[in-house]
Formats: structure tokens, C-alpha cells, sequence
């Protein structure tokens, strides 16, 4: 019996995609569901608080519905929780409080179904193969932990998340999830960024980007990084650069490893900028600090532009280009960012 309950609370997320017209979120170029937006879109309040040990809380109170999210866990965690609480407002749930979204064979059924419903909602199938297709992933590729965690952002999941729902999915098996969650974070992170010291902090997550993100928009905290894999036309005198006209606040820095750290490869050559003759690897690092906690600065938009150019060449003519949008995800105390635009436009309504 609790597994049809938990089919149907599966189907129920298809339901909300779909009634929900999210597949057309995606087409416009995101590369996630946004559990607030649908929050919003249902007439269901999301608010962020600083909490002690709840995860969040469903209310539900004469007909009205809202959701407290613990704004200071993961973001990834936040919106599991987000979509874990919607699921209990979906399925017909009572007020409720949730301390963990890590949910056994033992917990209660109605946990057991919003968290089936809460990972339908954010991976379903049709958008992780989606992803996979767009950066030419195979299934082979989801047995690496750096793709898993490149997927993850993606998903706007936890890494860990995002294994277990490869795992629901049956694109991964048990024993390759153990082998993948047993790469930590931290240590892709810092090999995304080169950096060979594990005690250096990174602090935010390190989004890796390349030709396949074109007109892709990402939704990244503002203290995230980026590295982008760029064709490598050096020995031709192109060079890439980011395009000033529409990347302002950004610079284009290449990887270059200090032959002095490197070990001794023989006869081999050492690779600058870290993906070989035909890819080099850049930062994209901001000018200003993007981890300004001003109302303004949360809800920051920028649009990246790099191009490859031959610089004498009159007018710096592009031989090629790669843009996308970076819609910044920062998480603070109050209403989430889509029902505060909703309240919004209420008041322009009636006005």
C-alpha cells in the first residue's frame, strides 16, 4: 500500500510540472525548477527565517497555506526543504514541522510521500536527461563525482541529493553512489580550481562552464566561482576575452600551473591552463565583491559575454563567442524573491 501512496506522490510532482508549465522555464534557458516560483504561482506564502533545528514547517489554517524555510542551511538544502513542504501542501497534508528531509523506510508515511514528492519535483527524468544532453553527458560520464556535482548545481540540489535521485532514476547504481559521496565537495572544488592545497577554504561552490552553456541561465550564489573551458587557439594569436560591452564587473584570468609545483613528468610537457593544447581553463572572477547582502545585490542579474579575438585585428572582430545569464540565487531572512515580486504587482494591480 505505501508504495502506490508513494507512485501517486511521484505522479502528483509530474502533475505540478506540468499544470505548472515548467518545461517552458526551462526552454527559456534555465536548468532548474524553482520550488519557490511554483510556491508563489499556487498562492502558497514561502518565508525564510533563521532556525534552530527545524528544517521548515507547513502551515495550514482557514484555507490559507504557507511554508518557513531554515534560511541558514545549504542552499540546496533550502530548496529541498522548499519543495518537501510543498509537497505536503499538494498531497492534502496538515500543518507539519520537519526537522530533516532525510527520510527512512521508518518515518511516517506523509514524510515518506513529501519527500518522494519533493525529489520528482526538482530531478524529475525528462530534466536531468535534458542536462545530460546539453553538456553531451552520457551514462558513463554520471559514474564521475565532478559531473554528479556539476549536475547538481545545475539542479539547484545538494550533491548528495543529487546522487540518491541518479540512484531513483536507475542511472546510477547503489554501489556507484557510495563510490561518488565518497568524494567530498571540497576536493572538486578545489580541483575545478586547480588548487592542490586541501587546506585552502573555498567558500561558495565552482561552477564549471564551456561552450555547451551557451544562452544557458544559471542560478549561482553570489559567492560562487566560475571556471570556463574555452577552445585553445593561442598558437594562432587568437586570444579570449570577456566582451566589456556586456560583461561588465568581470575579468577573463587563464589557469597557469607554477612549474614549481609540479612534479616531474620527464620528457612531457607541462600543460598551461590545465585541459591540454586544444581547451584551456579561465576564472571568471567579478571586480566587485558579489557578496554584498544589500536587498539589491540579492537579486542581482548579469549577463556574461566572453569572446575570442585576434588583437590586431581592426575593430577586434570575434571568431567566437560564449554568453549566458547569471541570475544570482541569494537566500535571505523574509518572503522569497517570487512572492515578494507577486505582492508586488498586487499593489501596482490596485493601483
Amino acid at each position: 500500500m505505501a508504495r502506490d501512496e508513494l507512485l501517486e506522490a511521484a505522479r502528483r510532482a509530474a502533475e505540478v510540472l506540468d499544470e505548472f508549465l515548467v518545461r517552458d522555464r526551462i526552454k527559456d534557458g534555465y536548468t532548474r525548477v524553482d520550488p519557490t516560483q511554483l510556491a508563489s504561482e499556487a498562492d502558497v506564502t514561502v518565508m525564510f527565517r533563521p532556525l534552530d533545528k527545524l528544517l521548515g514547517g507547513f502551515l495550514r489554517e482557514g484555507g490559507e497555506a504557507g511554508i518557513l524555510v531554515n534560511v541558514l542551511r545549504p542552499r540546496g538544502l533550502v530548496h529541498m526543504t522548499c519543495a518537501h513542504e510543498l509537497g505536503h501542501y499538494f498531497l492534502g497534508h496538515g500543518s507539519t514541522t520537519d526537522e530533516t528531509v532525510d527520510i527512512g523506510a521508518s518515518a511516517h508515511l506523509i514524510e515518506r510521500q513529501a519527500n518522494q514528492f519533493a525529489y520528482s519535483l526538482l530531478a524529475p527524468r525528462w530534466l536531468v536527461v535534458a542536462i545530460m544532453r546539453q553538456k553531451a553527458w552520457s551514462k558513463s560520464h554520471l559514474e564521475d563525482a565532478a559531473v554528479v556535482y556539476q549536475l547538481s548545481l545545475r539542479l539547484g540540489v545538494s550533491f548528495e541529493a543529487m546522487t540518491w535521485s541518479l540512484v531513483r532514476l536507475q542511472l546510477i547504481s547503489r554501489p556507484s553512489a557510495q563510490r561518488t559521496l565518497g568524494q567530498k565537495p571540497k576536493a572538486l572544488k578545489l580541483d575545478a580550481l586547480n588548487i592542490q592545497d586541501p587546506s585552502i577554504k573555498v567558500t561558495g561552490d565552482v561552477w564549471v562552464l564551456d561552450k555547451s552553456d551557451k544562452d544557458r541561465i544559471i542560478e549561482p550564489a553570489s559567492t560562487d566561482r566560475f571556471v570556463v573551458d574555452l577552445p585553445n587557439h593561442a598558437a594562432a594569436g587568437h586570444l579570449w576575452t570577456v566582451d566589456e560591452l556586456r560583461c561588465e564587473g568581470f575579468t577573463l584570468e587563464p589557469f597557469v600551473q607554477d612549474a614549481r609545483t609540479v612534479p616531474k613528468r620527464g620528457a612531457s610537457p607541462i600543460v598551461v591552463g590545465g585541459l591540454g593544447s586544444t581547451t584551456m581553463r579561465y576564472e571568471l572572477a567579478p571586480v566587485a565583491d558579489l557578496a554584498d547582502t544589500s536587498a539589491e545585490k540579492a537579486s542581482r542579474q548579469a549577463e556574461i559575454s566572453v569572446h575570442e579575438t585576434t588583437p590586431w585585428s581592426k575593430g577586434l572582430d570575434s571568431h567566437d563567442s560564449l554568453s549566458f545569464r547569471a541570475e544570482f540565487d541569494d537566500l535571505s531572512g523574509g518572503l522569497s524573491r517570487p512572492e515578494r515580486e507577486r505582492r508586488l504587482e498586487d499593489v501596482r494591480g490596485r493601483g
